[in-house]
């Protein structure tokens, strides 16, 4: 059977069965690149109790996204081969216990977003709704995939807001203080991988009469990924120069888009699981290497 990240075996307890239906692994997608966008929008290390918030914010929303996403899917779901063993379906978390978790999911969200600072509260709902009705975009339009791919962008734009924020009072020079060029790449970046969940289901989609560029571009679909994460680095490095930072910084984007070939090389040859999971090992690469740089302050080239 194809691979899905969120099977859960019959024989686990409860706690895994959680954690496997929320992936939470993958947050680390996320996380990383919201610290990016702290670090650079703050140029130093922001607060401790701010970089814990935006970890508390982003776990949350998780859990509600995830939650939503997996009730919104459930009866396509249980029609697909892939999917058929995930939680909901096979009813080792029901429907009510979904409902609660999205409730807990999105609470612990907008407080976590309160007590960051007032922009990051007045801009929550905004990505809350992005990432809310995501699962409902697929009915529709490809687009959707871009939808998906935004919500990894807002997590740099969520981590300069809590940056931002503190140093800031005005909502004007809070988003200009945004670095969006990393915002923009990191949508490019995140459409890519996303698009290694979709081409395994294209023909099932297609039956079901879902959307996504796996079902309109189908042969091209890989191209069409790879063609993203080429752009993703090239305005990565832009954002590189346009931000004044170091080699430290450019050396990890190089990396980064490095760890990305690896991982196109993988799905060209069937292997999407791997492929995927290979988006984390660059997503920490990049977040990582450029903290590192602004930590640091090495000067630019």
């Amino acid at each position: 059977m194809a691979w899905d990240p969120g099977a859960s075996a019959a024989s686990k307890g409860k706690f895994y069965t959680i954690l496997r239906f929320l992936r939470i692994e993958q947050t680390f997608f996320s996380l990383p690149m919201a610290y990016l966008g702290a670090f650079v929008a703050y140029r130093g290390v922001p607060p401790i109790p701010i970089l814990i918030l935006i970890f508390s914010a982003l776990f949350f929303l998780r859990i509600a996204g995830m939650t939503n996403d997996n009730l919104a899917d459930r009866e396509i779901d249980s029609k697909n081969p892939r999917t058929k063993s995930r939680p909901l379906v096979t009813g080792k978390i029901s429907v009510k216990e979904a409902k609660l978790m999205i409730t807990i999911g999105l609470l612990g969200f907008f407080i976590s977003a309160y007590l960051v600072n007032f922009w990051a509260f007045v801009l929550s709902p905004l990505v809350a709704i992005i990432v809310m009705t995501y699962p409902y975009m697929k009915r529709f339009t490809a687009l959707a995939n871009y939808q998906l791919a935004s919500i990894q962008g807002l997590a740099v734009f969520s981590g300069a807001i809590a940056s931002a924020g503190i140093i800031f009072h005005s909502l004007d020079k809070v988003i200009a203080d945004i670095p969006w060029f990393f915002v923009i790449a990191t949508i490019f970046w995140a459409l890519g991988f996303d698009l290694y969940n979709h081409i395994p289901d294209s023909a099932f989609d297609r039956q079901m009469g879902l959307h996504s560029f796996a079902v309109v571009m189908g042969d091209f679909a890989l191209k069409f990924a790879g063609l993203n994460q080429v752009v993703s680095v090239a305005l990565d490095l832009v954002a590189d120069f346009s931000y004044n930072l170091g080699p430290i910084s450019y050396a990890s984007t190089i990396v980064h888009g490095l760890i990305m070939a690896i991982a196109f090389y993988k799905a060209s040859k069937g292997n999407f699981g791997s492929a995927f999971y290979y988006n984390i090992y660059s997503s920490i690469v990049l977040g990582l290497g450029i903290d590192l740089d602004v930590l640091l302050g090495i000067p630019r080239f």
